[in-house]
């Protein structure tokens, strides 16, 4: 079987080097341009996040004051040198409480929210699903936002063997986001993601707890995938795919999320097809989600204990993702916030949808829960206005 990787390693390396290098040249990088950016970022040494942009916007109001700054770029920021594709909203010159002038006092740090995608998805994906872009929302106030492509997805790193892939691992590289933006600073930290991002907030908490770090003001967790004995059967199909040799998608694959196949309305513009990571490391990913679960049940009680918890999940047929693992975490988190939007709706509600119930109420309770839960932390409104 390891041959038979081994093999399958090398093809999906040839594959995927001249779509590199084609997507490169669609975006107007050369060979050299290419080679500085790469220079560029390894000679980052102040943990600084900083890198080659890959596209920027500043929307700006009426008084011409920056409301909100969109940044894409590649970064090295996990401890071995490996780097993520990172798009940060709010980050802002003074996203740590510098200061805009030599004589302006330092404001105080932004609340940093760090935000990990699915399994099956990316950050052009989650962007174009529109499922829960909180991110994109007026009242997202000064709130700043770190999404990064984990490692085996986009322009991040390749999972060089399969126990990076691992959600423990995952959520190492989480920790080191939000390290390297805040920098010390005291800034409040909210862990979020959806899927396999959710289950790297819940072990980025554990990590940081037993570490003795600063525990998140909040964790959301969006459609969590399966946990404990309800994960071996998820387990046995991700190696069985591995071991037919069925670790990538067909290039002409046009299937959607699930809830998309649940909607009763044309979706307009259609949904993305699920993504998927890289063909180099796609075997290593898989290896490692089947590698993966929850920590002990203690463990996990022990570290969510005292932080706030949202729980956002479908009922819509999705046996990634049941609502049984919402009532998993209910019971390792007996205050956590949970919310379940159903195919059914409610009773007499016949024009309910569910795709467009999740976007048009998902990314709103998020901001409102993580607000809500900031105040409580006891960040100030200056920091939140």
């Amino acid at each position: 079987m390891t041959a038979a990787k081994d093999v399958f390693r090398a093809m999906c390396v040839a594959r995927r080097a001249p779509r590199r290098r084609e997507r490169e040249r669609a975006e107007g990088e050369s060979d050299a341009e290419a080679a500085a950016a790469s220079a560029e970022r390894a000679n980052a040494r102040d943990g600084k996040v900083r890198g080659p942009a890959r596209a920027t916007r500043a929307p700006r109001d009426a008084g011409g004051v920056t409301r909100f700054d969109f940044k894409r770029e590649v970064v090295p920021v996990c401890e071995d040198g490996g780097e993520l594709e990172m798009s940060t909203t709010n980050l802002g010159a003074d996203a740590r409480g510098r200061r805009g002038r030599a004589d302006a006092p330092a404001r105080a740090p932004r609340p940093l929210i760090v935000w990990a995608h699915g399994m099956r998805g990316d950050l052009s994906n989650d962007d174009q699903e529109g499922l829960w872009n909180f991110w994109s929302r007026e009242d997202l106030g000064t709130c700043a936002v770190a999404r990064y492509n984990a490692r085996g997805y986009g322009r991040s790193s390749d999972v060089r063997r399969s126990r990076e892939a691992r959600w423990d691992a995952r959520a190492s590289d989480m920790l080191e986001v939000a390290q390297r933006i805040r920098n010390d600073d005291g800034g409040a930290v909210v862990f979020a993601g959806a899927s396999l991002g959710g289950a790297t907030a819940i072990w980025a908490t554990v990590l940081a707890h037993e570490s003795g770090r600063d525990a998140p003001k909040a964790v959301v967790v969006v459609t969590p995938p399966t946990f404990y004995d309800e994960r071996e059967s998820r387990k046995k199909k991700l190696r069985k795919r591995v071991a037919t040799g069925d670790v990538t998608a067909p290039a002409n694959s046009t299937t959607p999320r699930r809830v998309f196949q649940a909607s009763k309305r044309p979706i307009d513009p259609p949904p993305p097809p699920l993504a998927n990571p890289n063909d180099s490391c796609a075997v290593e990913v898989l290896i490692g989600s089947a590698q993966s679960n929850l920590p002990e049940p203690e463990r996990v009680r022990e570290a969510l204990e005292n932080v706030p918890v949202l729980v956002l999940a479908w009922d819509c047929g999705d046996t990634t993702h049941p609502v049984s693992s919402a009532m998993t975490l209910k019971d390792l988190a007996p205050h956590a916030e949970v919310v379940v939007a159903s195919t059914r709706g409610e009773a007499g509600d016949e024009d309910y949808d569910i795709v467009h119930h999740v976007r048009e109420h998902w990314s709103a309770c998020i901001m409102e829960f993580i607000q809500r839960s900031l105040r409580r932390g006891g960040a100030d409104d200056e920091a939140l206005a």
